[in-house]
């Protein structure tokens, strides 16, 4: 039991695993969207008639299970990081933090139902993944804390700056969502979408990425005048993963939403917020 729940090393590798499967799920839940099988289980918690796809003629309601297999794939690794965080003695903060990880896991799937009982839904669909983001904030922020990474104090100033490109960067994943909600991309041939002209929503996504390239940037000439190495390097991890984010989300909106594309973007917005939470871990002590 030491080996697997009671050194620091095995409380690191749980909630890294934790964090990499709730990042999983957001890809999952892309295929799930992208392969037309979110109906595929038009029940919940039971598939259909059972609480496992019996008799199917199609791959959709496999595909929907096997999602929400995943769920419990990430309540017994969310256990495990809150049995190794008490047995290691873990600080309060990554307890807390670990409580958390667990907590939003049963909410995620009474999410997932009514996502399906509201037959996909885009503003019930949007939340479901907004959850998410959450968790794999919280996720991220426990890896940084029990890793004991250095923190550096920032002035107050920068700190804020720092806060406001978090919320920011909320605002353009929630943005995203809405521009999801107006696609093609519903999950299902029959699911409503939200009315909302694409064109335009997509512009108002596009312009809050701009707008927080512009705010990483200026962090970025004031990290390096200061200097605080520390920042600056996570900074720049930011600003590359949300260039690369935003050269694919134009690339699938100029060449009409392949799938392909649009599963690359999926997996953007998980590393996108797994660097912007590390940045802004929740502990940078201001001066």
């Amino acid at each position: 039991m030491d080996k697997l729940f009671g050194t620091t090393g095995a409380l690191r590798n749980w909630a890294i695993a934790s964090l990499v499967a709730n990042c999983a799920l957001i890809v999952t839940g892309a295929v799930v969207r992208l392969s037309g099988s979110g109906l595929g289980c038009p029940t919940w918690p039971k598939c259909d008639q059972a609480y496992v796809p019996k008799g199917v003629d199609s791959y959709h309601p496999l595909i929907e299970f096997g999602n929400r297999m995943l769920t419990f794939v990430l309540i017994a690794l969310a256990i495990a990081v809150l049995v190794a965080a008490y047995r290691t003695h873990a600080s309060r903060r990554v307890k807390v933090l670990s409580w958390y990880a667990l907590a939003g896991l049963p909410l995620q799937g009474v999410v997932g139902g009514i996502t399906v009982l509201t037959h996909l839904n885009p503003w019930v669909v949007a939340l479901h993944l907004l959850l998410s983001i959450w968790l794999i904030v919280v996720c991220t922020r426990l890896v940084r804390a029990i890793a004991g990474s250095p923190v550096e104090a920032l002035p107050g100033g920068l700190r804020r700056l720092v806060q406001l490109l978090f919320w920011v960067m909320m605002v353009v994943i929630w943005l995203g969502t809405v521009v999801t909600g107006a696609g093609p991309h519903a999950g299902d041939h029959g699911a409503q979408r939200n009315g909302l002209e694409i064109l335009s929503v997509a512009r108002l996504h596009a312009l809050f990425v701009w707008v927080v390239v512009g705010l990483t940037l200026i962090l970025l000439v004031q990290a390096s005048r200061r200097g605080f190495a520390l920042t600056r390097k996570y900074l720049l991890v930011l600003l590359g993963a949300v260039l690369l984010q935003g050269a694919i989300g134009y690339a699938q909106f100029f060449l009409g939403v392949p799938v392909g594309l649009v599963a690359l973007h999926m997996v953007g917005i998980a590393v996108v917020t797994v660097a912007v939470a590390w940045l802004d871990d929740g502990s940078i002590i201001a001066r």
